[in-house]
């Protein structure tokens, strides 16, 4: 199915505002009949609406910049004006419960002033994704840059509502920004290889979701799935197939693409453990600590040989490989991973001969000269920022990285934060949980109890991590929405936006507006469904 345009659909797709829908007396129970519509995800900002009506007519409906323009806008109008106007056709037994909305005035143009905007555009954390939207006779959209539009835009296309092919939206008045600036999301192509088109999919999702970063953890332990030039045994060695690795220009296609739907991309390569699939191909990388029960023996444990902390080598390969990775990705930020290093691997002879020779008293004081080493090249020759899992902020002193990804518990992230250094909340947003529901994830906050303002400004934001053992192409749209839309709006909505009840209705149609758009989100509750 095509994320992008609802394509390729087996059914047709009516998304239908609960809010149209009325049942008489003696029928099944009424649906709530909204006057004012639709309902947004995520909530945002300030938000202000009357009964006044507007309708669409798509054939004669256009955006029109007033402002700065590049191809990233070019290509959102171009996508927007068929996300805004879905094909639906109505089922049935809804078409004699439809309210007859009077035919209103109707607009022609969504005006958008974007203030600056140039071709080499590239989102970064940070950048201003702040909006207003006005729909009144003559409609407007404001954005300090392209980004922000892009969020505008999304809006605009939530607030429109259909009824028998006819297009209506109420008059609006909307000021809009992030809470944080980053809300992101976690997929896992090392346990399971996703196609090209899955990752697309899943992008195209998060942009619906208002959220901004793929925390792409591309390569672990079990495989290998990213082509390297340098070091092409890597991948012709350590992915699981050879048409299941990622080439240089798949990855330049990923990241532009991402790039035109408000999404950065942060790459993950994690290490010194996790790595068994180094090794595949340069057996000098890893410490072999773990067997194989069979070859069809995938387990975790069977992917977390270290690296060789003692071996030049696994230096230079290390530095040469993330120059040549680095020229693909240009976020300001990569992800080192750190976490989960067996020590009991590194307890051999040789290992610990150099230990001795170099005055090495621990083995966390080895991981901890592998880390200053690796993050000492990356910050003088490829000027990244470096976030780390929470291992390397319990075990290393001081913290040499810029932020810290905490997963293991509610605690650590005051003690990062006070200590004056960038946190990322991943703990309690493990969408490979999968007993946990959205709820869970809703209710969840993510700053700290205790937190001071200017330690609260500390929390970049937070994730949902979706790990790869149980999911691929088959199910990971499933598994991951709508749980994940229910982070996304507690990391862009305000604070004070927590009610369940009234995220209820709107996560419901959130999740058909999803469906309508190609992303297979699962239902969370009894319900007439996406039809």
């Amino acid at each position: 199915i095509n994320a992008e345009y609802g394509r390729s659909m087996n059914y047709c797709v009516l998304f239908i505002v609960i809010g149209q829908l009325f049942f008489s007396q003696g029928e099944h129970p009424a649906t709530p009949d909204y006057k004012v519509g639709g309902l947004l995800w995520p909530q945002p900002k300030s938000i202000v609406q009357n009964i006044t009506q507007y309708q669409i007519n798509p054939s004669t409906f256009s955006f029109q910049p007033t402002g700065a323009v590049n191809g990233i806008l070019s290509r959102a109008f171009l996508r927007y004006q068929k996300l805004c106007f879905p094909n639906n056709v109505l089922n049935e037994i809804f078409r004699k419960h439809v309210t007859k909305i009077p035919s209103p005035d109707a607009i022609t143009v969504l005006s958008v002033f974007v203030q600056t905007a140039t071709e080499a555009d590239q989102i970064q954390l940070g950048v201003d994704e702040s909006y207003s939207l006005t729909i009144s006779s003559t409609p407007i959209l404001n954005a300090k840059t392209v980004y922000g539009a892009l969020r505008g835009l999304e809006t605009f296309s939530q607030l429109i509502m259909t009824n028998l092919n006819t297009y209506t939206i109420n008059a609006t008045t909307i000021t809009d920004a992030p809470r944080f600036p980053w809300r992101g999301l976690l997929i896992d192509t090392s346990r399971h290889w996703l196609p090209v088109s899955t990752i697309k999919d899943t992008i195209a999702a998060m942009s619906y979701n208002k959220m901004n970063t793929l925390h792409w953890h591309i390569v672990d332990g079990q495989s290998f799935p990213l082509e390297s030039k340098l070091y092409p045994l890597l991948s012709q060695e350590g992915a699981y197939h050879p048409n299941q690795i990622y080439t240089q220009d798949d990855v330049k296609d990923i990241v532009s693409f991402a790039n035109d739907h408000g999404v950065r991309i942060v790459p993950e390569f994690d290490m010194p453990a996790h790595a068994s699939s180094w090794g595949f191909g340069y057996d000098f990388m890893t410490i072999k600590c773990y067997g194989r029960r069979d070859e069809y023996d995938f387990n975790d444990g069977w992917g977390d040989d270290p690296m060789d902390p003692t071996n030049p080598q696994v230096y230079e390969l290390i530095e040469n490989f993330l120059t040549e990775i680095s020229t693909l990705f240009p976020d300001n930020w990569l992800h080192l991973g750190g976490d989960e290093i067996n020590y009991n691997c590194w307890n051999i002879p040789s290992i610990n001969a150099y230990m001795h020779d170099h005055g090495i008293k621990t083995y966390n004081d080895l991981e901890e000269q592998f880390i200053q080493k690796i993050n000492t090249f990356i910050k003088a020759k490829l000027n990244k920022n470096l976030v780390y899992w929470q291992e390397v902020f319990d075990e290393t002193s001081p913290f040499i990285g810029n932020g810290v990804d905490i997963w293991l518990d509610d605690k650590t992230l005051l003690k990062v934060i006070q200590q004056g250094i960038n946190g990322i909340e991943s703990f309690g947003w493990y969408l490979d949980n999968l007993g946990a529901d959205w709820s869970a994830f809703y209710s969840k906050e993510p700053i700290p109890s205790g937190a001071t303002p200017a330690q609260a400004a500390l929390v970049l934001g937070g994730e949902g991590s979706m790990w790869g053992e149980t999911v691929d192409f088959t199910n990971i749209q499933q598994k991951v929405w709508p749980r994940a839309s229910a982070i996304a709006e507690r990391l862009w909505s305000p604070v004070n936006i927590t009610n369940v009840t009234f995220a209820i209705p709107r996560l419901a149609i959130h999740r058909c507006r999803l469906v309508g758009r190609g992303i297979l989100a699962e239902p969370f509750q009894p319900g007439p469904g996406c039809y």
